[in-house]
């Protein structure tokens, strides 16, 4: 069973980056998924057999109330996160036996009655316009960041929330990617979707001074990575991940390289921006997903209404 799912599992992944256009990212988060349910296949009682058309709806359905289990025994208390993972999970699932049955290698299709876990609601957190400065200051206030890093991490922070950057977008920037004199940024977004997206000159400023640190400028011809480790090896995805966490925690208790997305989002919305331009900058590719972030500050709903319903006061 083994081979079979290896061979069938690259299929698979090698047709998300060949078709769909997904990022390595991407790639990685759907093959740590499958991994874990094969795992747990593996480790059933029931022999499944040499080949996934013995998977059947009820060890699907198996599989989610073990994984649900976790979360009840779990004592770290991040109940909305590890629902969301199982639903991420169960979308990878799905999405694998969809290739298999569209493409004819199982008769029948075990995941196309099983419905996603619905997870908790919980409001995305963000930084406070007050504590922007704060945040922004820590890399170098930080006694454990060195002067070098935290010309990059500021330049980091900076970069995040001057533009609602996507982690794996982040990472993925190129030098030649900013353009300095039209203060924009070329991203490659997901399923390959390229836009471009402004970039303020604080931000702008604080990348100018990170390169000059390294021996680096802005040049629209020069395609080596934009944000870097000590030997110049574009910078690894748990390091920025820990980096950012370590400055919110000290600034707002927590969150992670998402919080300044949405703290980008939440800071335009509660200044007037319209929600069709906030979806067009971040990417998403539909309004439904952009609306989540109106739901974030109940103190700028509420002094809309006042202002505009003829009896809001």
């Amino acid at each position: 069973m083994k081979t079979d799912f290896e061979k069938i599992k690259k299929e698979f992944l090698d047709y998300l980056i060949k078709e769909k256009g997904f990022s390595s990212f991407t790639i990685k988060s759907y093959e740590n998924d499958l991994n874990t349910f094969f795992d747990y296949c593996a480790g059933l009682d029931t022999d499944l057999g040499p080949h996934l058309n013995k998977v059947i709806p009820l060890t699907i359905r198996g599989y989610l109330s073990f994984e649900m289990e976790k979360i009840y025994r779990s004592k770290s208390g991040s109940k909305s996160l590890s629902e969301k993972t199982i639903a991420r999970r169960l979308a990878s699932i799905k999405a694998l036996f969809k290739y298999l049955y569209n493409f004819e290698k199982i008769k029948d299709n075990p995941t196309i009655y099983i419905k996603t876990p619905k997870s908790s609601k919980l409001l995305p957190s963000f930084v406070k316009e007050n504590d922007i400065s704060i945040l922004m200051e820590e890399p170098l206030n930080n006694l454990i960041t060195s002067k070098d890093d935290a010309y990059r991490d500021i330049a980091i922070l900076e970069t995040l929330y001057a533009t609602g950057l996507r982690l794996s977008e982040l990472l993925s920037l190129n030098i030649c990617d900013v353009n300095k004199n039209t203060e924009m940024v070329k991203v490659m977004g997901k399923g390959g979707k390229e836009r471009i997206v402004p970039i303020g000159r604080i931000a702008l400023n604080s990348i100018n001074k990170y390169l000059e640190n390294t021996g680096r400028s802005l040049r629209t011809d020069f395609d080596d990575p934009l944000f870097t480790n000590k030997k110049g090896i574009r910078l690894p995805k748990r390091t920025l991940q820990r980096r950012v966490k370590r400055y919110l925690l000290t600034t707002m208790g927590g969150g992670s390289v998402h919080t300044l997305r949405h703290t980008f989002a939440t800071h335009l919305i509660d200044r007037g921006a319209d929600m069709l331009t906030v979806k067009e900058l971040l990417g998403h590719s539909s309004l439904s997903s952009t609306q989540h972030y109106t739901q974030l500050n109940l103190e700028t709903i509420k002094k809309v209404y006042q202002k505009n319903h003829p009896r809001g006061e």
